[in-house]
């Protein structure tokens, strides 16, 4: 295994990864108040930001609530990623923005399973589906860097003097 302690990855990828979090959470909870459905227009997909009458918004559906709590859980764990930078639990932070992307998806996708004959996605779908598609490498990777940046950190440690002098925390990397 090559020495992390040499690896150019640092604290600006984690808040890179953390910034993308929150762009992409954001997206998701935009997506929420955008129609999900619309009629017929002829194509497969009707990106119009407006529904007619008749169709309701997805928070009057089953899947509202859900696609909601997954957008706010998105925001709020790019927010403490920003806020926090790398610590302890950012491996975890990032699995679960990983896990909320296949969430997202699966809303998404159970969703479009059920809009009947008539009517196409909506902006709001769409959208929704392709922030979790995003947010599943987007965690992933977070992970990752929260993982060589610990491991950076147990090196650096390591290596240290052990004379009273600190240890580096995950500040220094």
């Amino acid at each position: 295994m090559r020495n992390l302690e040499t690896s150019r990855i640092s604290r600006r990828d984690w808040i890179g990864d953390a910034a993308l979090t929150l762009v992409g959470g954001c997206a998701a909870l935009t997506a929420v108040f955008l129609p999900w459905a619309n009629t017929d227009d002829g194509g497969s997909f009707n990106a119009a930001l407006g529904k007619p009458a008749g169709i309701n918004g997805v928070l009057q559906t089953e899947w509202g609530w859900q696609a909601l709590v997954l957008a706010v859980l998105v925001v709020a764990a790019g927010v403490l990623m920003i806020a926090l930078g790398p610590r302890r639990y950012s491996i975890a932070a990032g699995v679960l923005v990983a896990v909320a992307g296949v969430a997202m998806m699966a809303v998404a996708s159970d969703a479009l399973s059920q809009i009947g004959f008539g009517m196409h996605a909506g902006i709001g779908l769409v959208v929704t589906l392709f922030a979790g598609l995003l947010l599943v490498p987007i965690g992933l990777a977070s992970a990752a860097v929260a993982w060589v940046l610990r491991h950076k950190a147990r090196q650096l440690a390591a290596a240290a003097p052990p004379s009273g002098v600190s240890s580096p925390d995950w500040t220094d990397i």
